[in-house]
């Protein structure tokens, strides 16, 4: 009994540990599966190279995206509808 009860300790506390870094894997694939059709290569490989948060990416790309073409720019839109 004992032993039934410390694996499925076990198995809790693993899944504890698991949780946030499988919820950030799919957060960044979702993030990147709405960044494909706005990114060039130069950004996907930015992108892969990026080991901050897929938002903050996103975020970033819309930024320099408004620092080149202005704010309020309808080029950034692409960026800014990916993002959200």
């Amino acid at each position: 009994m004992a032993r039934i009860l410390g694996s499925c300790v076990a198995l809790a506390l693993l899944l504890l540990l698991v949780l946030p870094f499988a919820r950030d894997a799919y957060h960044r694939f979702e993030v990147s599966r709405k960044l494909e059709a706005v990114m060039d290569d130069r950004d996907r490989a930015a992108f892969r190279e990026w080991n901050g948060d897929a938002a903050a990416f996103s975020r970033s790309l819309y930024e320099r995206c408004e620092l080149v073409s202005g704010r309020g720019s309808t080029n950034c839109e692409r960026y800014r509808l990916a993002s959200e």
